[in-house]
């Protein structure tokens, strides 16, 4: 198959993906992967697509195809946390997360999911810091014209329902802390 079919194949996948369509997403990657098995990014989109559907144990698995090919790959250690998460497999989530944010520092939807990690965990003030590091570099992407899509395996969120989510998370915790009188 010619490069031109197979970058044709991934963006046909993508866009099946993004419209949630996931189980025409799934065959168009695995297409991708007959043309190219090498590709880090087609078998993490793999993954995703079969996490969505409910198949967290292939995700888990072409996820780690995915890094076994490209160590670096950020994106993949993130959609890796994910479905540890998903699996209530927390400390391996943990793990998954901060390797990627040892591959790339800036990556804001690493921090982001590793911030709902913390807040699924009861560590609210790391999570609501994670959150405020998602927001900046969130900002920071977009007003450089660099957006930052996410194409993980949890729903998108915007940078406001991040800080929604981390105020929310302050307030609640402002009210389960003990009053002292004045």
């Amino acid at each position: 198959m010619a490069e031109g079919e197979a970058r044709e194949l991934l963006e046909e996948a993508e866009r099946h993906l993004q419209a949630g369509e996931y189980a025409a997403a799934e065959r168009a990657f695995r297409q991708a992967l007959e043309s190219d098995p090498d590709s880090a990014v087609a078998r993490s989109k793999l993954g995703v697509a079969l996490a969505q559907q409910g198949r967290l144990d292939e995700a888990i698995a072409e996820f780690s195809k995915a890094l076994s090919l490209r160590p670096t790959y950020a994106p993949a250690y993130s959609n890796l946390g994910n479905a540890y998460r998903e699996k209530g497999m927390l400390p391996e989530a943990l793990v998954a997360y901060e390797r990627a944010l040892a591959v790339d520092p800036d990556y804001a939807i690493a921090h982001q999911n590793l911030g709902i990690l913390y807040k699924q965990m009861g560590r609210v003030g790391d999570a609501v810091d994670h959150f405020k590091k998602a927001t900046r570099l969130s900002v920071r992407r977009s007003a450089g014209g660099l957006s930052q899509t996410r194409r993980g395996c949890l729903p998108t969120a915007a940078a406001l329902l991040t800080v929604a989510v981390a105020l929310t998370s302050l307030l609640s915790l402002l009210r389960q802390s003990p009053r002292v009188p004045p």
